[in-house]
């Protein structure tokens, strides 16, 4: 039986001929990709079935749609609603779309402070970052439909917490959901106060962690308080069983809190009733991001004693354009000894991106393959590396490579223990002796 995609678009959108076109290219390239037919169907109708990947156009039309956002927000629950942007939205959108993962199809030129849309038959980058795009589209939605058949390892709360701090919870909730793990609550809570004490109670009977963030704003904190305190409470029940329920209550840096705050936090970090279990940590956000993952890598490994690790290998990343280009580079690397691990795109094992983050993670350096001709994807890397400390990183990389024309500016002062080489030059052991040196 064919899969079916809806794509949902307000019906007086200007973008109607655009997403019919996108509908189109994305059924012809999943169908490669999947190796069946795939029916893609551009819709002004939500619909019932949760079950369906759902993708929505996020333009001033659907925003403008009441209606149909209030009949959205139920399939935010399935995992698998994606948004696709047209052109940039310059004001504020409703907050349940912060914790969805969007595709951009325009690029903004900072010079020009313009917005160009890309498209599947423009030229140059504006034509290679559409199909990039979609490349990128049809991995999210493939993987999507092979997680509805595999449960998730790892179950986290993230308690609801104060205005102030809520983009930091969505933040953390799209990261760690893009990571694998199963994020709760999966809907909203009820607006009363005894029923939802009783789904919170639920919840973390169910979940492997709990995470509870505390700001400066007052007006939520002493629901955020007993919510912590029902977690405690859970955390003394479940302590001698054998899956105790891990904890973490975060507070950021640089609270600037008025003297009756300041007690009142003082008292929560005194108060072991409230904080059985828990880790207490007042830092940066990407340090909680740290050991959440960190405890949950801790806690694979013992399950999973044996299984595959990148501890010694270098990484080799590449796009998909250029895979075989980059198995050459592999093959120099394994012919002077060097373990070594490659990016991977309809991996089965595993989601793509929970495995980027794990090897990046784990992995001793990486190199990066990159002809020249895809700035966005280049940056977008580099990007990765330079936060893998937040995937649970420990360790300084021993050796970050880039294999190019030319040198990219900017390189030597984001990374120690940079090499560049040459790919207008022929690859070969030599050219690799630098990179391969520091890793020993």
């Amino acid at each position: 039986m064919a899969q079916t995609i809806n794509i949902v678009i307000d019906k007086t959108s200007q973008y109607l001929d655009w997403t019919n076109s996108l509908a189109n290219n994305l059924a012809g390239y999943m169908a490669k990709k999947g190796k069946e037919k795939v029916n893609v169907k551009v819709t002004n109708d939500v619909g019932s079935e949760k079950s369906t990947p759902l993708l929505v156009v996020l333009d001033d039309s659907i925003l403008a749609n009441q209606k149909l956002l209030k009949e959205l927000q139920p399939h935010m629950e399935n995992n698998s609603v994606l948004v696709l942007e047209p052109t940039m939205i310059n004001h504020q959108i409703p907050s349940f779309f912060s914790v969805l993962k969007k595709f951009e199809f325009y690029l903004y030129d900072n010079l020009e402070n313009s917005i160009v849309r890309t498209g599947h038959a423009k030229q140059g980058r504006l034509g290679a970052e559409y199909w990039a795009k979609l490349f990128d589209l049809s991995n999210a939605l493939l993987n999507s439909a092979k997680e509805k058949n595999k449960a998730s390892t790892v179950k986290i709360f993230i308690a609801e917490t104060g205005i102030d701090l809520m983009m930091d919870r969505y933040n953390l909730m799209r990261d760690l959901r893009e990571s694998g793990a199963e994020i709760y609550p999966k809907t909203p809570l009820s607006g009363d106060a005894s029923k939802q004490e009783e789904e919170v109670k639920r919840i973390l009977q169910e979940v492997d962690y709990s995470v509870h963030l505390f700001g400066s704003s007052f007006d939520e904190f002493e629901l955020m308080k007993h919510c912590n305190l029902l977690a405690s409470q859970i955390a003394i029940e479940r302590s001698e069983g054998k899956n105790p329920l891990r904890r973490f209550v975060w507070l950021p840096l640089g609270l600037k809190l008025s003297e009756e705050k300041k007690l009142a936090y003082e008292q929560l970090k005194r108060d072991y009733d409230a904080l059985h279990g828990a880790e207490l940590i007042q830092a940066p956000l990407e340090t909680l991001k740290t050991l959440i993952y960190n405890d949950i890598s801790r806690s694979m490994d013992r399950n999973n004693e044996g299984g595959e690790s990148f501890e010694d290998c270098v990484y080799v990343i590449n796009e998909v354009a250029h895979a075989s280009d980059a198995e050459k580079v592999e093959k120099e690397l394994n012919a002077l000894g060097v373990k070594t691990v490659r990016s991977a795109f309809d991996k089965d094992d595993m989601d793509i991106l929970a495995r980027h983050k794990r090897i990046l993670r784990e992995c001793a350096g990486c190199i990066l393959f990159y002809p020249g001709n895809n700035p966005m994807w280049i940056k977008s890397t580099m990007d990765d590396i330079v936060k893998s400390p937040g995937y649970g990183r420990k360790t300084a990389y021993k050796s970050i490579g880039l294999i190019s024309p030319k040198d990219i500016d900017g390189m030597n002062q984001r990374f120690d223990n940079y090499a560049h080489i040459d790919s207008s030059k022929k690859l070969n052991q030599d050219s690799l002796q630098t990179f391969v040196q520091r890793l020993s």
